[in-house]
């Protein structure tokens, strides 16, 4: 909490002697103290902003100051839960002690006198409370702002995507208009995908889901992939990237795949944060028996007040006001759970607004003889396609034609179904040796689908392949345990589809 009001307890009292007393003691303790001097005072100094209330019983006598209390309590904001200590007379409780314990909701009563210790105690109970209500507010605040974001960098594709659509769909449109428009729309189409990749990793990484595949990697090699990755936007930005690298091999037990996803994303970072034509360096070099690695900017630096929170979901939104700079500002926060879970440790360093900034990983070094392996781009092992009888069943109509058509024009025989009773009568009609289910049919579940296919003699043995929104460890359990075989996450790649249809040929016969 930033704003002082927020941290201080109003105190009102009989009298000012005795609030003065009350607000000494807080003091002393390290707690700042308000004194109000009437009801009416203290509501309005409440509403900018306060961590506590500290009421004596009789200075709510009038029923006209009780109701001023009232509004206040019931004008607060959802996440809002008012913390009130009221001074009782000691006794058994009066009437005007119970209706001020109905109306002013989260109340603490201390019977008079009150030991210093105690009002103190009670008072730094009601604070943490508070405390923990406004940071309630600041992530509502931050996931509003993540969430506008969202829908922003969701259509900003949409735009050129439409645009290249009815480009296509000209009839004076020339092969290079094609070309060009279907370029767009691929680019976009990647855009959009990675978005919601990011989205997934934030949710798994949020439930503890992340399972890493690890080997033994020379990260030299996964770094230079992630340059690879990035190039495009550096190269976009007019950027200058410097690359140093160990001469020797430097083994680290990873996933490469996730790893180049962490360096790639502070390229990304430094890229998007650096005016055009700037310097990004990444520098790697072994201390010790750890791999140090550093992407460093001249860009635009950051802000002391920002460094707390720059690795925490939804706290980097507000970082580019105009959101012009793309993204959902969750790329931070993910490099530092997978960094995390490597072992390893990721920090910032800036000296401020307009003075650049670097981020450093470090990771522990192995010590291994076996060779080192890392994910690379390979020779072209496609073989050659064998034609298969396929299922396609999917309530999205435009996702099954177009999944269908694209099958087809690769040699296969396909049949297509928009409910799961449609794609059980398909099946009779032409048994498929791979299906491809949708799990969410407005009729059933792709699940109970799978169960009646299984019943069929003559679909008994079809491979069958599960199509999800879903695609959580836990989801593809469910899948396994329902019979699929593979477990396809929306958007399906087409090009996994098809290395997917490849792969199982030898469990099918051809038709």
């Amino acid at each position: 909490m930033d704003d002082k009001r927020e941290q201080r307890s109003l105190v009102l009292a009989p009298s000012g002697k005795d609030s003065s007393l009350i607000a000494g003691a807080l003091q002393r303790s390290g707690i700042l103290a308000h004194v109000c001097a009437s009801v009416e005072e203290l509501v309005s100094e409440a509403r900018l902003g306060v961590g506590a209330m500290l009421v004596a019983e009789e200075a709510l006598v009038k029923l006209s100051l009780r109701r001023l209390m009232q509004e206040l309590i019931e004008d607060q904001p959802s996440w809002s839960d008012l913390p009130v200590v009221l001074l009782a007379k000691a006794g058994l409780p009066t009437r005007l002690q119970l209706d001020l314990g109905r109306t002013l909701g989260n109340v603490t009563l201390l019977e008079r006198p009150v030991p210093s210790a105690t009002l103190v105690s009670a008072v730094r109970t009601a604070l943490r409370t508070r405390e923990r209500q406004y940071a309630t507010r600041t992530a509502d605040r931050r996931k509003d702002e993540f969430l506008a974001t969202l829908a922003h960098e969701l259509r900003n594709p949409l735009a050129p995507m439409t645009n290249a659509l009815h480009l296509v769909k000209r009839g004076d449109a020339t092969a290079s208009v094609r070309d060009w428009s279907l370029a767009v729309m691929q680019r976009q189409l990647l855009q959009m995908t990675r978005l919601v990749d990011d989205l997934l990793d934030v949710a798994r990484i949020s439930q503890g889901k992340v399972v890493l595949q690890r080997r033994i990697v020379d990260a030299r090699e996964v770094i230079r992939n992630a340059v690879e990755v990035s190039a495009p936007l550096i190269e976009a930005m007019r950027h200058t990237l410097v690359m140093t690298l160990p001469e020797e091999p430097a083994r680290v037990d990873a996933d490469p795949v996730r790893l180049a996803q962490c360096i790639s994303n502070l390229l990304n970072n430094a890229a998007k944060y650096t005016p055009e034509g700037g310097r990004i360096e990444i520098d790697a070099e072994c201390v010790g028996m750890n791999l140090r690695i550093a992407v460093e900017d001249d860009g635009l630096g950051i802000p002391p007040s920002a460094m707390e929170q720059l690795f925490h979901i939804f706290s980097q939104v507000g970082r580019s006001k105009d959101h012009s700079r793309g993204g959902l500002g969750i790329g931070l926060s993910i490099v530092k759970a997978f960094v995390e879970l490597h072992g390893g440790t990721v920090w910032a360093a800036s000296d401020g607004e307009g003075r650049g900034s670097t981020f450093t990983i470090h990771m522990p070094l192995v010590e291994s003889c076996e060779d080192v392996s890392v994910a690379l781009p390979g020779a072209d092992t496609r073989r050659e396609v064998q034609p298969h009888r396929i299922l396609v069943v999917d309530d999205n109509i435009d996702s099954a034609d177009s999944l269908s058509l694209l099958l087809t024009a690769c040699g296969h025989k396909v049949s297509k179904a928009y409910t799961g009773q449609g794609g059980i009568e398909a099946a009779r009609a032409h048994p498929p040796d791979l299906a491809i289910l949708d799990i969410g049919l407005p009729d059933m579940s792709g699940f109970d689908l799978a169960a009646r296919l299984r019943e069929d003699e003559a679909t008994a043995h079809t491979v069958l392949v599960a199509l999800s929104g879903w695609g959580q460890k836990i989801d593809r359990q469910r899948s396994a345990q329902a019979g699929f075989a593979h477990h396809l996450v929306k958007p399906a790649d087409p090009a996994a589809v098809l290395e997917l249809i490849q792969s199982a040929a030898h469990t099918v016969p051809s038709p």
